[in-house]
Parts: structure tokens; C-alpha cells; sequence
């Protein structure tokens, strides 16, 4: 079995798991946990797609759960943020908990698995070598030059951007076989920190626009950003 499909099995058994939870009890954790699988599956189908010399094409189904998971995900962040605060757009998130509630999963993906599995045999096919492993490690590398182009010029408005970008590369580096890689998880995971700020600020001003609340708020998304700035720049 090749790195590739040692990876893929992986993340099909963890996606048929948090699958099975959620047609019986819906989780706000398992619903994040399918969000993350899903995400590491598109990047494993985008380079299956480059491999293949194609546009990339990942199911649609698939692309839909992704979408509803992250409605409801970014609803969970806000709650988080703002537990302990009084403000009128507390109680809106609540009345838009409703999709939970409505969230819906179908009984079964595995038409989209095998769509998926089939495009992995036609990459299998290639016999992949030691020279495939070395060009898409070059092509990493090249990622992680546009990265550091990205941080030199780093600004509010493109560090999110640097989020997926590390995450496309750390992905892509599982995908390889190679082990968690603290400083990458570390980095994508304080800048997170700061956009769910950045964007939980900007709901508020939308809203209702209470100075209190948004002053406090951007004070600890301004400290998240300045953490970021820190973790991004030693890399």
C-alpha cells in the first residue's frame, strides 16, 4: 500500500465514523471533526487532480456537507467568544442555532467515496515513484517560497489567505507520510484564532454595533494577531 493510499483509507474510516455519529445523535464536536476530514479530503483530491492533469473536481455532495458544516461551525465560534457577554447578537445566534437542529447528513457517501477511489486508482496506476514524491516536494517547496513572499508583506487583509496556504502545505505533507508538525499546527491555529475574532467583531458592527463589547474583542484579536505575527515570521 502506498503513502497515498495509507492517508486516504485513514480519512475515508474517519469520515465513515463521524458519519455514522451524526445520522444518530448531531454533535456540534462530531460536526467539527467531519469539518476537518473533509477539508484534509479536498486537499488530497486537488493533488490527485494535478496528478491527473485536470481541473479540480471534487463531489458535490461532499462539497455541500463541507459548506453546511461550516454555517453551523462558525455559528458554534461566535457562541464561544461571546459567552459571558450581554449583547442583543448573542441572542440572534441562538435563533440561528436552528440549523443544527435542521442540519442534514445523508445516510450514505459512498457513491462519493468511490468517485474518489477511482480517481485515486487512476493515480495508482502511474506506479507512483520516488520521482512523483520528489516533484510534489518540490511544488511544496515552492509553496512554502510563496508563503514566506506572503509574510514579508503580511497585513490583516492577507493573513488569512497565509492560514490556507499552510494549511494546504501541511496537508500535503501528512498526505507524504510525514509526522505532525508542531510549528505549522501551532501557526494555523493562533491565526484562526484572530480571523474567528475579525469576524465575530464584524458581525457585531453589522448588528448592533455595541462599543464596548467590539473594543473589548479587538483587544484580544489584536493579541492574536500579534502572536501570529511572531509564529509566521520564524518559519
Amino acid at each position: 500500500m502506498t503513502k497515498f493510499q495509507e492517508y486516504f483509507t485513514e480519512q475515508i474510516k474517519n469520515f465513515n465514523e463521524y458519519h455514522s455519529k451524526l445520522l444518530v445523535l448531531i454533535s456540534k464536536e462530531d460536526i467539527h471533526s467531519l469539518r476537518t476530514i473533509l477539508k484534509k479530503l479536498r486537499t488530497f483530491n486537488n493533488l490527485l487532480d494535478g496528478l491527473l492533469f485536470k481541473e479540480n473536481d471534487f463531489p458535490i455532495e461532499l462539497l455541500k456537507l463541507f459548506k453546511s458544516t461550516g454555517g453551523i461551525r462558525d455559528i458554534q465560534i461566535q457562541e464561544s467568544i461571546l459567552e459571558g457577554y450581554k449583547d442583543p447578537y448573542i441572542i440572534h445566534l441562538y435563533e440561528q442555532e436552528y440549523q443544527l437542529s435542521q442540519f442534514e447528513i445523508k445516510n450514505n457517501y459512498g457513491e462519493e467515496i468511490q468517485y474518489l477511489t477511482d480517481k485515486l486508482n487512476k493515480v495508482e496506476d502511474y506506479q507512483i515513484d520516488d520521482q512523483i514524491i520528489k516533484n510534489i516536494r518540490s511544488k511544496i517547496e515552492r509553496n512554502y517560497n510563496e508563503l514566506r513572499e506572503m509574510i514579508a508583506n503580511v497585513s490583516p487583509e492577507n493573513l488569512h489567505e497565509i492560514r490556507k496556504k499552510i494549511k494546504r502545505i501541511y496537508y500535503t505533507l501528512l498526505m507524504l507520510g510525514d509526522e505532525k508538525n508542531e510549528k505549522l499546527d501551532n501557526m494555523q491555529e493562533m491565526i484562526g484564532l484572530w480571523h474567528d475574532y475579525d469576524v465575530t467583531i464584524g458581525c457585531i458592527k453589522e448588528y448592533d454595533n455595541n462599543l464596548d463589547i467590539i473594543n473589548s474583542l479587538t483587544e484580544k484579536r489584536d493579541s492574536f494577531y500579534n502572536e501570529s505575527l511572531k509564529l509566521i515570521r520564524n518559519l
